[in-house]
């Protein structure tokens, strides 16, 4: 399942190979990252990705792991194949609305 996001789109997390944590939990796209490229997370520090390309994600009770420890940072990192979107009839009131005619 690999899926063309852009930033700021509506997802959910539907897999893992570790934070399962996360699984099940709406995010929105933030930066997608290869290895070598550079991010900077919500806490300030900027990290180096050394893994396969990925999704920055942010959304509320996202972990990731900090100096080896789970913490929830509203942020965390997935592969695109572990994210599934969410079309307009899932977002939350506001966020995405369909004009409606008079």
């Amino acid at each position: 399942m690999n899926h063309q996001f852009q930033p700021g789109d509506l997802a959910i997390i539907v897999g893992a190979n570790s934070l399962t944590q996360n699984i099940g939990k709406q995010c929105q796209p933030r930066e997608f990252v290869v290895s070598g490229d550079h991010y900077v997370a919500p806490n300030g520090v900027v990290y180096r990705h050394n893994d396969v390309p990925c999704w920055t994600l942010v959304g509320d009770g996202l972990v990731a792991v900090v100096e080896d420890e789970v913490v929830d940072l509203g942020f965390g990192i997935h592969e695109p194949r572990h994210l599934m979107p969410l079309g307009d009839d899932f977002a939350p009131t506001g966020q995405k609305s369909k004009a409606v005619s008079a």
